[in-house]
């Protein structure tokens, strides 16, 4: 693509160096690993641990249902939230709640008295307190980083994260396996307190440069962040067409994916090559990103979408594992340099004082549709074959996508700060090394 560049190996290694150097860049970079892994170890817990306890799926889908719906709901007054008070305290008092939640969870599955209205009671408090953590996790990198390093930095956590993700649910069903649900708890608690004290650690200092604006209640905050979030076209356009993605592909993929390996590629065994495949990919793509440096960041970003769909073609055409597990890695590697870069556009563009509440919005319309595609994915696959489905999907994806990829070309391009701006730190705070 004409409008890209590569950038130089010694800079990205300088940069990375930096970066790595950086007491509060490291601890956050700790944080979050901490954080994707206890995400990535707490559904295995807890589904193990409802079907323990009650032995009914009906109990653990009302479950996860609820602590879904409980975090997409308190989303925008966790944005809100990111935006008026310091960030780095409501991660802490983020991972704290939840240690709390995870702890006495584990207590009661250790003695034997946990009931399922311990698990609704942990579904609303943990999915609440993770609801906080997300918009303060995004909006707090400007606060630590210098922005001419946010996209290696982005690159370096998106990376970590992934492969945390990756690993945990396979030592939660180990911990599991060998110790049973409330030894699993027990660590998911023990990743929560190493969260805690990486946050604490890092001692990030109350962001001076740009002031939030804390005239009205949460209500008139939240208007102004849906000004801040509508006023960007290029901003929603991204939202909106990730929105139908999640819609028609992503959540299809995660129903039927399974089935079809299941059905034709003989097994579990099959799916799980897959989805690794998949995850290289990421990886691959998030620890290379900081090289690619984008001339047009919004429109390299709109073209990514219709490249996730190899996977789901492959699926769908009847190939062999083994193509379908090279088109995961395509897949993987256009969802990773998606994430990285997003990210990164979003903390250039949009200031800082109503970061929280943009991306916040942006969180949740983005996940808001994935729900429906999870019903429908099921009958529609009944009723008319699991690969015609997917097929059928991935074609919408690309030109749905691709239309709103044409769109993002017209509009006006959003003006990047890629300097920190100058500002006097609050009085006896540390100023942030970067």
């Amino acid at each position: 693509m004409s409008d890209v560049e590569v950038s130089d190996k010694k800079g990205r290694r300088s940069k990375r160096r930096r970066l790595l150097t950086d007491r509060n860049f490291t601890c956050l970079l700790a944080a979050r690993l901490g954080s994707s892994m206890a995400n990535g170890f707490l559904p295995v817990a807890e589904s193990f641990g409802i079907l323990h306890t009650t032995g009914s799926a009906s109990d653990l889908g009302l479950v996860l249902g609820v602590q879904a719906a409980v975090s997409l709901a308190l989303s925008l007054f966790a944005g809100v939230a990111a935006d008026r008070f310091p960030r780095a305290a409501l991660l802490i008092v983020s991972s704290i709640v939840r240690l709390a939640a995870a702890a006495t969870l584990a207590i009661g599955l250790l003695t034997d008295t946990a009931t399922l209205a311990w698990f609704f009671a942990l579904a609303v408090v943990y999915g609440g307190a993770d609801a906080l953590f997300g918009p303060a996790s995004m909006a707090i990198m400007p606060d630590v980083v210098a922005r001419e390093d946010l996209d290696e930095a982005n690159a370096l956590v998106g990376a970590f994260s992934s492969l945390a993700w990756t690993v945990a649910p396979a030592a939660a069903g180990l911990v599991v396996a060998a110790y049973g649900s409330g030894a699993a708890f027990l660590v998911e608690s023990v990743l929560m307190a190493f969260i805690t004290l990486c946050l604490i650690f890092a001692k990030i200092p109350a962001r001076g440069e740009v002031e939030p604006d804390h005239e009205g209640g949460t209500l008139t905050q939240l208007k102004q962040g849906w000004r801040e979030f509508r006023k960007r076209p290029w901003l929603w356009l991204l939202t909106l067409q990730w929105t139908l993605f999640s819609l028609v592909l992503l959540a299809p993929l995660a129903v039927l994916g399974p089935l079809v390996a299941d059905t034709h590629l003989g097994g579990p065994a099959a799916w799980g090559v897959i989805g690794t495949c998949m995850t290289i990919g990421v990886l691959c793509a998030e620890f290379t990103s900081g090289r690619i440096k984008p001339k047009q960041p919004v429109v390299f970003i709109a073209w990514l979408p219709p490249l996730i769909v190899f996977e789901a073609l492959a699926l769908g055409s009847g190939v062999p594992t083994v193509v379908v597990a090279g088109a995961a890695v395509l897949s993987g590697c256009a969802i990773g340099l998606q994430g990285v870069f997003f990210q990164t556009l979003m903390q250039r563009a949009v200031p800082s004082a109503v970061l929280g509440r943009v991306a916040a919005f942006d969180l949740m319309a983005s996940e808001i549709a994935q729900p429906v595609g999870f019903a429908v994915a099921g009958p529609l696959g009944i009723m008319f074959g699991l690969r015609p489905v997917l097929v059928g999907c991935a074609v919408v994806a690309v030109v749905g996508t691709a239309l709103f990829a044409l769109a993002l070309t017209k509009v006006e391009q959003p003006e990047l700060q890629v300097q920190n701006e100058p500002h006097v730190p609050d009085s006896g705070s540390e100023a942030t090394v970067s």
